[in-house]
């Protein structure tokens, strides 16, 4: 597992202390992501108990997207099981969301269009901002998409000119943490 929260317990704790979201590298599995939504909030959870998100990374209309609800939720439990992750009961309910396009994709025109996009939208609408991880078609995570939706108020109460395309273009990962860097002021 990857964490991608420092203050973690045991990976095998899904607890409310454990990861918000783990990616998984593993073979013997198909789930890509397995988020723990009471680590993101208590007010998501019922009191007492866990919600685990399985997330696979499927394309429309492949084998995985074309799965009966029942049979991906089974799908889920067994491979939660084949992880070590013996949460009892597995399942007291459940609900599959397939959602269309939730990653941008990449290809050779990505930024062509996207800069296509931008110019058009900078011709006729002035006043609108692409945002976030599907409005700048860029992989943001949610910090990221935040702190653009934050320039983008700012700039527009202030008159201020940040530009929030600057957001998440460096090379590092910025999650991780280095030592000897503040933390960006807001």
């Amino acid at each position: 597992f990857s964490s991608r929260r420092r203050h973690t317990r045991y990976w095998r704790d899904w607890s409310s202390d454990v990861c918000s979201s783990d990616l998984v590298h593993d073979p013997q599995v198909k789930v890509g992501r397995i988020q723990n939504y009471g680590s993101w909030s208590d007010g998501m959870v019922k009191p007492g108990t866990s919600c685990l998100g399985m997330e696979y990374f499927v394309n429309i209309g492949d084998q995985i997207w074309n799965m009966a609800d029942d049979s991906l939720v089974e799908m889920a439990i067994t491979e939660l099981t084949k992880l070590g992750l013996n949460v009892k009961p597995l399942k007291s309910e459940s609900i599959v969301l397939r959602v269309k396009k939730a990653y941008p994709v990449y290809d050779e025109n990505y930024l062509i269009s996207v800069e296509n996009i931008n110019q058009w939208l900078s011709n006729n609408h002035q006043n609108w901002f692409q945002l976030g991880r599907n409005g700048q078609h860029r992989y943001n995570n949610q910090d990221h998409s935040m702190l653009t939706a934050y320039y983008a108020v700012k700039n527009y109460q202030e008159d201020t000119d940040f530009n929030f395309w600057d957001v998440n273009t460096g090379e590092e990962y910025h999650e991780i943490k280095l030592e000897n860097r503040e933390s960006p002021k807001l």
